[in-house]
């Protein structure tokens, strides 16, 4: 069940794409809604995981590609409307840390055989802002200036946070990596 949630967050990404408009559009509130659905799976999977005792390698891989997918093509997607710089530097550096974290995970994994470092609170409300922020951007089109710059916020907060959370896992990664 909760590897089936996972899968879902993934499928999601194609109708929202094709929903979400940089003009106001009530189809903004139907991609917006199918965004907070998959951000939603996000918590729930794991949840379920737990609670029904299927945690598995093959789920955890899941799940991490899931959420990169979601946020990073959302991002990609998103930005390209904004054309904003103070929307896209804030998104590059959210898009880099993904990266070199999911890089760090791969080099400990082929020296360890897993990854040893777990999955921090802190990258988890990391993960919680950076879909609030694109959930803003989703539908800011349909409500103007002032609404966009609380998006712009919300982006330069999850950067932050997002670089923060970085910070943390190189900490960690370079105790396993010498």
């Amino acid at each position: 069940m909760a590897n089936y949630l996972t899968i879902s967050r993934i499928f999601l990404i194609f109708p929202i794409l094709v929903l979400a408009s940089p003009e106001p559009n009530v189809n903004n509130w139907i991609a917006l809604i199918l965004f907070v659905i998959a951000g939603i799976t996000d918590h729930l999977d794991g949840y379920v995981a737990r609670k029904t005792g299927s945690t598995s390698s093959l789920g955890a891989l899941l799940d991490l590609v899931a959420d990169k997918l979601l946020i990073i093509i959302a991002i990609f997607y998103l930005v390209s409307h904004a054309s904003s710089l103070l929307i896209i530097i804030p998104s590059i550096v959210i898009i880099m840390r993904e990266i070199v974290i999911s890089s760090f995970r791969q080099i400990l994994a082929e020296k360890e055989g897993e990854n040893l470092v777990k999955v921090s609170l802190l990258a988890k409300s990391k993960t919680t802002l950076q879909i609030f922020a694109l959930s803003l951007l989703i539908i800011s089109p349909n409500f103007g200036q002032h609404f966009f710059f609380l998006t712009v916020i919300s982006f330069w907060l999850a950067a932050y946070i997002s670089l923060h959370s970085l910070y943390g896992y190189l900490k960690s990664y370079g105790n396993f990596i010498k």
